[in-house]
This record gives structure tokens, C-alpha cells and sequence, in this order.
């Protein structure tokens, strides 16, 4: 599970504070008990709040998985706890799925290294090493920051895009996420045969 965020310096959305971090896109990969994947995502195709069409959809990919896993998965609680605050009537539900993380970059912390990792255990600094045949560049979109002021535009609606330019945009974005749990995914096997 992997979210990406928006986080405004003024609130535009009932219940939010300065420069909280927004969950506004999501991507979930579940694997299936034949080894293969499953994927879930979802994007705003709209602007508003995407805070009560996303934590719907966050259930509904984790539904009767025993565990989620998160690379460092405290931002994932804080996007959980964001949702369960803004839905209330998903938080119990929300919560089970908190109870339920396993965060991989605790394993990686304490018991791997590689030379590549060049002093960071980050996501994107540990695929490569671990994963060398996966990365990033082949996306339009390569790095948290840019999807997060893509994001921003697409619910805010600011500037106006035309449908196609925001059809491309949002599909981007989704491609992005999308690999970033796919990299998780690759991650937690190479550490399996580690292991």
C-alpha cells in the first residue's frame, strides 16, 4: 500500500490544518494465493476533497489481506489516520488496516546492506540494489515531489486543464504509484530469498 499526497500552507478542506499531507492517490498491489497480483489504485479524475472517494477504495484493495505492507510505513499510518479523521464511519475499518501494517524498511534497516544504498535506506535508493532490472526512468513522472504538485493541481483545478491534458496527467500519476508498490513488492521477495 503507497500513497502520494497534497498538503496546502491554507486549508481548503473542512477538518485540515496547515500543511497537512493530504491522501489524494493510492496504489495497492495484493498478492493472490497462486503468487500472482492484484492491483488497485485510485486517482482524482475531478477536483474536491479526495479524502471520501479514496478511503472507500483503500478498504476495499485491503479487504481480507492478514497483512499490508508499507515501505516506512508510518507515512501510510499518518494517510490512514488522515482518512479515518475525515471519514468517520470508515475509521474502524481504517484502523484494522493500520493494525495490519508490516513495514519492510525495518527488515532492510537491520539486516541488509548493499554499497548502492549509498547511506540511504529509502524506497528508491534500495531498489536498484536489491532490484536492478526495475526503476523509474521510464516514467513521466519519477519522483514524490512532482506527483504531489501534479496532484495538487488535478484537485484543486487549477490551472484548467482540458480533459485530454488531465486524462494524461492523472494516467501519469497512476503509473507512478503503481510503481513504486510494484517496487515493494520485488523488494519483499528479493528479501524472501535473502532470507
Amino acid at each position: 500500500l503507497h500513497f502520494e499526497t497534497v498538503q496546502f500552507a491554507i486549508p481548503i478542506w473542512r477538518g485540515c490544518h496547515p500543511y497537512d499531507q493530504i491522501p489524494a492517490q493510492f496504489s495497492c498491489h495484493r498478492e493472490r494465493p497462486d503468487g500472482g497480483l492484484d492491483h488497485f489504485e485510485w486517482a482524482p479524475d475531478e477536483p474536491g476533497d479526495p479524502r471520501g472517494r479514496i478511503a472507500g477504495r483503500v478498504l476495499e484493495a485491503c479487504e481480507g489481506a492478514r497483512t499490508v505492507v508499507a515501505y516506512n510505513a508510518g507515512f501510510e499510518k499518518g494517510c490512514l489516520l488522515v482518512l479515518a479523521a475525515a471519514v468517520p464511519t470508515m475509521a474502524p475499518a481504517l484502523q484494522s488496516v493500520i493494525d495490519r501494517l508490516a513495514d519492510p524498511l525495518r527488515v532492510v534497516r537491520d539486516h541488509v546492506y548493499h554499497p548502492d544504498f549509498g547511506g540511504s535506506f529509502g524506497l528508491k535508493a534500495v531498489l536498484p540494489a536489491l532490484v536492478p532490472d526495475l526503476g523509474y526512468d521510464d516514467l513521466e513522472i519519477a519522483e514524490g515531489m512532482t506527483a504531489s504538485r501534479e496532484l495538487a493541481q488535478l484537485v484543486v483545478g487549477e490551472p484548467v486543464l482540458s480533459p485530454e491534458e488531465r486524462a494524461t496527467r492523472r494516467e501519469a500519476l497512476l503509473r507512478y504509484c503503481e510503481r513504486d508498490t510494484l517496487a515493494m513488492v520485488r523488494v519483499v521477495e528479493r528479501l524472501r530469498e535473502l532470507a
